[in-house]
């Protein structure tokens, strides 16, 4: 029974997507948050409301965390190679 629950984990974790887009790929200007101007480059049909969605602390800046959850959710897709 413990060697499926492992073997299922790990097949999850290996199913689940990997994003490999992190702040430091959009980050310009070396603070470690994206700006709406920094994030316009990789998407340039973002508007502010969809930037505002993807800013979940409403401070007009995103940080790691606040792009792993838009890419997870969906909000924003990886930007074409």
């Amino acid at each position: 029974m413990r060697r499926l629950a492992v073997g299922t984990l790990m097949a999850a974790l290996i199913a689940a997507p990997a994003f490999a887009l992190t702040v430091s790929d959009v980050d310009t200007d070396g603070d470690s948050l994206i700006s709406f101007t920094e994030m316009a480059v990789l998407y340039p049909d973002l508007t502010e409301e969809a930037f505002a969605a993807v800013d979940t602390s409403g401070d007009s800046l995103v940080d790691e965390a606040e792009l792993t959850a838009a890419l997870e959710a969906g909000l924003i897709e990886e930007p074409a190679e």
